[in-house]
């Protein structure tokens, strides 16, 4: 099945591989297939809009962690208006209710971006700021991953609210599944 739904993706992107691949199948350019590998093709490699990755120089700990903290910021900053519009359209019209579009091609390139730059960080290896990098890959991953679920299971999500003993979708003006604030949460975090 995962052969099938490879054959469905474009050839051109590297797709991620399974963790029992073995290491020739781990992509093109990736000799050792190993997670530092991985990192010197992501941190090296030019971003998707044709522009260079800035270097990380002498990036610390604190200067990664204010970094991440501003993209979780800016990921709520998105997420607010869309989500709040997407849940009280769906109460007029429920055929909407998976008309939810958050990201655009401007704000997946600053995360493309951001992502490489902090993937360089993790590869020069110092310590602490390499750590914080790795930490913030995984933090923005979680937190664009979150939002791609919201942008493709929203209508169930509300589904399963109206189902509730609480059925209000909108409970003080806020959705009820309150992303931009778990966002905002977690940019407090790395503060």
């Amino acid at each position: 099945m995962v052969s099938t739904a490879r054959a469905w993706l474009p050839a051109e992107h590297l797709w991620p591989q399974p963790v029992n691949a073995p290491a020739a199948a781990s992509g093109p350019g990736e000799g050792q297939g190993s997670l530092a590998a991985w990192l010197r093709q992501l941190g090296d490699g030019p971003s998707r809009d044709g522009g260079a990755v800035a270097p990380a120089g002498d990036a610390d700990g604190p200067q990664i962690r204010r970094r991440v903290a501003d993209a979780l910021g800016a990921l709520a900053a998105l997420v607010e208006p869309a989500l709040t519009e997407a849940v009280r359209r769906a109460r007029q019209a429920w055929d909407q209710a998976d008309a939810l579009v958050v990201f655009d091609r401007q704000s997946l390139s600053q995360v493309a971006v951001l992502r490489r730059w902090l993937a360089s960080c993790a590869a020069a290896g110092r310590g602490d700021a390499a750590g914080a990098a790795l930490e913030g890959l995984l933090a923005l991953d979680a937190a664009v991953a979150l939002i791609r679920l919201f942008e493709r299971r929203l209508a169930a999500l509300l589904r399963l609210q109206l189902r509730s003993d609480e059925p209000e979708l909108l409970p003080r003006g806020r959705p009820f599944l309150d992303l931009a604030a778990a966002l905002r949460e977690a940019e407090q975090a790395w503060r």
